[in-house]
């Protein structure tokens, strides 16, 4: 194992601001910013978290056999060797990729933001790598893959010390381009400060994830350091790819410093653009205007907004200077995103898709998809909403699902340390405002057990009738208080198909 010592470049990288001669000349060969895993050889990082703060910690570290602390606060510690840095997030990031050799630097990366359609494109942009003959790497939602290796995802996207050794691993089996999830977390803080980002991408911008950035202006201030700060300080830089849909997207092709193109969905709104599309429960058929020239699109993806997200991914393999003709063959040829508007098919003759829409936005995307699909039939929506996350989206999506939907069934999702009867309130809440404003209120009915409730929602589903299965997605768990236990909508809704 190599061993480090914080020299000049190493003290630039991180920001170091003052240190002694002992934290310059203490050799270390791995770091970590949990005082737990502190010990001989291993430099300590002491980050501010929202329930702990490290530099509490920083004489635990000392006791354990850190060489080397790190922090951020002015510490006076006699004798001790510590370095002090602008930003210790950053200054982990840093040494994370240091202990790996930095193996972001060899890959084409491509990072993909937003609050809807991040794991689609990122899955679309992995096929697209392997259609042009590139070896791919996928870090999200799903799951992390790369050289036949799954690995389950704790989180969206890592932290850097788990970042940085999950890319050592994908480097180590031969791949050469990765697309990641970068979620607003992340940005916020500061796990992928230190890759070398060739190309960014943004999907569209709603509300999301308020539990933790209190208002929506910084949420999107999470979102934009991706193009105003982190992206430009990439020396692979090639471009950034945003939504011309949307205020926040047309703002970013504003103020990017990189060459930015626009994708849209509507013909001539934006630099990708279908002159012409049609849409179906089979697929997707446009034929796209590109600033790299015109190309067919035949893909079995269900909706505009997965016209949206082909659009975002074939503007980041044109700003990448990948083989395009290749690439759009790959893209069309994935059938299926897990939880995406994934079908689920059994005997009964009931369309039944499963879908991660938690958000109000991705109810009224998916809803309004299938709306015109559905014909004479009707579409039903079984929902519910996270516990201990934003409560403010509860009625919105209980409204969302009462204007778009024949039939709500009201059901649990994650409840988490919260009661379900008490999510529940706050979704009916939106729901009976619909009425209030004076619209038609669909029939809606209340099962707190998901169980139960997809099995209702199929089973009083007539021949030929849509159910929609919301907010879940590709997730085997329910997360009930404290319990993890397996819960699957789609071995669920298969399942009940088939009994």
């Amino acid at each position: 194992m190599s061993s480090f010592v914080l020299d000049e470049a190493l003290r630039i990288g991180i920001g170091a601001v003052a240190w002694n001669d002992g934290a310059i000349d203490a050799g270390w060969s791995r770091v970590t910013s949990d005082s737990r895993s502190a010990g001989p050889g291993v430099a300590f990082v002491a980050v501010r978290g929202e329930k702990a703060d490290g530099h509490d910690f920083v004489s635990a570290a000392f006791e354990a056999g850190s060489p080397v602390v790190i922090v951020q606060d002015e510490r006076s510690l006699e004798g001790a060797p510590v370095m002090r840095v602008a930003n210790s997030r950053r200054a982990l990031a840093v040494l994370a990729a240091r202990v790996q050799n930095d193996p972001s630097s060899g890959f084409l990366l491509a990072a993909v933001t937003g609050t809807d359609g991040k794991t689609s494109t990122a899955m679309l942009l992995e096929a697209g790598f392997a259609a042009c003959g590139l070896v791919p790497g996928l870090v999200g939602t799903v799951e992390y893959r790369y050289g036949g290796v799954r690995e389950p995802s704790e989180m969206t996207t890592p932290g850097p010390i788990e970042l940085q050794a999950l890319f050592a691993r994908m480097r180590d089996r031969g791949v050469n381009a990765v697309a990641i999830e970068v979620s607003s977390h992340a940005l916020d803080q500061g796990r992928v400060e230190a890759l070398d980002f060739t190309v960014a991408v943004e999907t569209v911008l709603t509300r999301d994830h308020l539990d933790y950035h209190k208002t929506i202006e910084n949420y999107r201030a999470a979102k934009e350091r991706l193009f105003l700060e982190l992206l430009p300080a990439s020396p692979r830089a090639k471009g950034a790819v945003v939504n011309g849909d949307e205020p926040f997207g047309q703002h970013l092709a504003r103020t990017c410093p990189v060459p930015t193109v626009t994708f849209s969905t509507r013909e001539g709104g934006g630099d990708l653009c279908p002159q012409m599309a049609t849409y179906d429960l089979e697929g997707i058929r446009a034929r796209i205007r590109t600033p790299w020239g015109f190309f067919d699109i035949a893909s079995p993806l269900v909706g505009p907004h997965n016209l949206a997200n082909l659009l975002a991914a074939i503007a980041a393999a044109g700003m990448a200077g990948l083989d395009l003709p290749r690439f759009v063959e790959g893209v069309c040829g994935l059938a299926c995103i897990p939880g995406r508007l994934e079908r689920v098919r059994g005997r009964r003759n009931v369309r039944v898709y499963v879908d991660y829409a938690h958000t109000p936005k991705a109810i009224e995307n998916v809803l309004t998809v299938l709306r015109p699909m559905v014909g004479s039939s009707r579409l039903t929506i079984v929902m519910g909403a996270g516990g201990d996350r934003d409560r403010g989206k509860r009625p919105l999506m209980g409204r969302a699902s009462a204007l778009l939907a024949d039939r709500v069934v009201v059901t649990s999702d994650n409840p988490r340390s919260e009661q379900p009867d008490a999510i529940i309130a706050e979704i009916l809440e939106g729901i009976r405002a619909v009425e209030a404003e004076g619209q038609t209120l669909p029939p809606f009915e209340v099962q707190p057990d998901r169980r139960a409730a997809i099995d209702q929602a199929i089973r009083n589903a007539r021949d030929g009738d849509v159910v929609v299965i919301a907010g879940k997605g590709h997730e085997d768990y329910q997360i009930l208080g404290s319990h993890r236990i397996h819960f699957s909508d789609v071995e669920t809704a298969r399942e009940i198909l088939d009994a």
